[in-house]
Formats: C-alpha cells, sequence, structure tokens
C-alpha cells in the first residue's frame, strides 16, 4: 500500500487516517464543507465531529490550506492581468510615438 502525504500541515493525526479526511472532504466540496463546518459549530459546538466524521479541527486546517491556495491563485492572476496590461500600454505607447 502506498503513502500519501497531505498538501497541508496537519497536527491531528497522520498516516492513512489523515489521508481519509483528506479525500473524503475533497469529495464533499469545498463550499458543502464550508457550510457543513458553519452548522456545526452554531448548531453543535460540543461535538468533536464536524464533517462526516472529521474533527472540526481538521476540517479547520483543510479549509485554511484551500484558502492559503485560492489566495496564492489569486495574486498570481492579479500579477499576470498587471504584466499583460503593461505590456499593452507599452506597445501602444510606441505605436503612437512612431
Amino acid at each position: 500500500m502506498s503513502r500519501h502525504k497531505l498538501p497541508f500541515e496537519n497536527r491531528w493525526t497522520n498516516g492513512q487516517q489523515a489521508w481519509e479526511w483528506h479525500c473524503e472532504l475533497e469529495r464533499i466540496g469545498l463550499h458543502n464543507v464550508r457550510a457543513m463546518l458553519a452548522n456545526h459549530e452554531s448548531e453543535h459546538p460540543d461535538r468533536p465531529s464536524a464533517v462526516a466524521d472529521v474533527p472540526a479541527s481538521f476540517v479547520r486546517d483543510w479549509l485554511a490550506f484551500h484558502d492559503r491556495h485560492a489566495e496564492w491563485q489569486q495574486i498570481l492572476w492579479r500579477a499576470s492581468v498587471i504584466v499583460l496590461t503593461s505590456i499593452a500600454a507599452g506597445a501602444s505607447i510606441i505605436a503612437a510615438l512612431r
């Protein structure tokens, strides 16, 4: 059996259990997990499991990982738009000067 490594730091468990939790959360989907965690925290904050028998602390770490990933994608998108806009502006200035 192959060993899987989580794409984020996890301080709650390790090995196969963590990988199964990660796969379950990925299967459910980011928006659904976020809604289920919000419901858990408002309705049943004393229960240890938040989403599909996954502890709330693990779910929070998983969501934080996805938030950081989305933030990084947003930074790359903005940087590419700035670079392309600068190139287009430079090309238009050069064309206007000719």
